[in-house]
């Protein structure tokens, strides 16, 4: 015989009516799997905002380099004209230098400015005193030019010098702008990478929660949830994921389909077989009909022979059958209960009959030791959920 933990609970354990149930119970995705949906589209959201910015700062330095560039060719163009200049102004002064020699040299041989020359020398003073003073007047022009000259091309040339400073600074500036913008760019790139990647991720935990979101829509008879699970799909996968959940809709409504033929003649024969037993004493491990029963014996052997099986023991049965709303019980579905014993495990079970004594919350069951096969009223105390063969 097999040995179970005891199963049962006194009949004066508080109940309350369905009608005043407010529990609805369908399959529901783990909230784990929500969170890391949660988790994901923080992380994604983190990285679109960082992508924002890199894509900012990069369009920044894209336009700094861009003026840096316009920068150096105004200054390359800059360094063109001054040198144009610079070698003008030397052309002049060597026209003029040449032709001021031409003069002097002229009217010193040739007395052509009587006058200017004459002066000179019919001055009071000895003839190497006039030349003296001819000289300086002469070549003190002379100097004054070649000092004008050397003036003038030094300014150029320390205007050369500034431009080719500052061609310098800007060829270093947009040589690290350069490097700069490749770093952004690999920034960038590598950040739309990873992007892409939890997209992807996210995508597939999306549909797979949609795909249990549609299935518990479906459970629970809920047309405007299914939809929901679809479009939503459909949003982040395209076809192929709200195929994905269409089919997962219907195989769950076959499923159902299926349950409620079973809820309805075969749970009607069960709750009969049921029935057949009452007034059978309680035995723990008990499966032999008109000598007694345990509460899981009793409801596997009124499946039986209402043509379905089902696992021995409580603990087996409640995770092997489908789960079905509270609200939508029907007569021969088993409602499971948890912990009654203080053991943390599904530990007793009883029958749904719809109709009897306390009305439409008359159960049937194997209650415990001391007790017989006996209707009794539906309690909630460590009731966990409904389960239908």
């Amino acid at each position: 015989m097999l040995r179970v933990r005891r199963r049962g609970a006194t009949r004066n354990t508080p109940f309350v009516l369905i009608a005043a149930l407010s529990v609805t119970w369908m399959l529901t995705p783990l909230s784990a799997g929500a969170g890391t949906i949660a988790q994901t589209q923080a992380e994604i959201a983190a990285l679109s905002a960082s992508l924002s910015q890199q894509e900012k700062t990069s369009e920044i330095t894209s336009n700094q380099y861009d003026a840096e560039k316009a920068d150096l060719a105004s200054i390359n163009l800059n360094i063109v004209n001054l040198q144009g200049e610079e070698t003008q102004k030397r052309a002049a002064i060597v026209v003029t230098s040449k032709a001021l020699v031409t003069a002097i040299v002229r009217a010193f041989v040739l007395g052509a400015a009587d006058a200017q020359i004459l002066s000179l020398f019919n001055q009071n003073v000895t003839r190497s005193d006039a030349r003296q003073v001819y000289e300086d007047q002469v070549i003190g022009n002379l100097n004054q030019l070649k000092n004008t000259y050397t003036r003038e091309r030094k300014s150029l040339q320390n205007t050369v010098a500034q431009v080719a400073t500052q061609r310098a600074h800007a060829e270093h500036a947009t040589f690290e702008l350069k490097i700069l913008l490749a770093q952004n760019i690999q920034l960038v790139n590598s950040t739309q990478a990873t992007l892409h990647t939890l997209n992807g991720e996210l995508r597939s935990e999306i549909i797979n929660y949609e795909i249990q979101a549609g299935v518990a829509a479906a459970k629970a008879k809920n047309i405007a949830l299914e939809e929901q699970a679809i479009a939503a799909a459909s949003a982040v996968g395209g076809q192929n994921a709200a195929n994905l959940v269409i089919e997962a809709i219907q195989a769950a409504i076959a499923k159902l389909a299926i349950a409620e033929i079973a809820g309805t003649a075969q749970g009607a024969r069960a709750v009969a077989a049921a029935k057949s037993q009452i007034g059978v004493p309680y035995v723990w491990g008990g499966e032999t009909p008109y000598r007694g029963f345990d509460c899981s014996g009793l409801v596997q052997w009124a499946w039986a022979r209402a043509g379905i099986t089902i696992p021995r023991t409580t603990e087996t049965q409640w995770p092997a059958m489908y789960h079905v709303a509270l609200t939508q019980l029907q007569p021969g579905d088993l409602l499971y209960y948890k912990n009654l014993d203080g053991d943390n495990q599904v530990d007793h079970v009883v029958m749904y009959v719809g109709s009897g004594p306390w009305g439409v919350d008359t159960t049937i069951a194997a209650a415990h030791t001391g007790t017989d096969v006996a209707l009794a009223p539906l309690f909630t105390a460590g009731l966990i959920g409904a389960a239908r063969p």
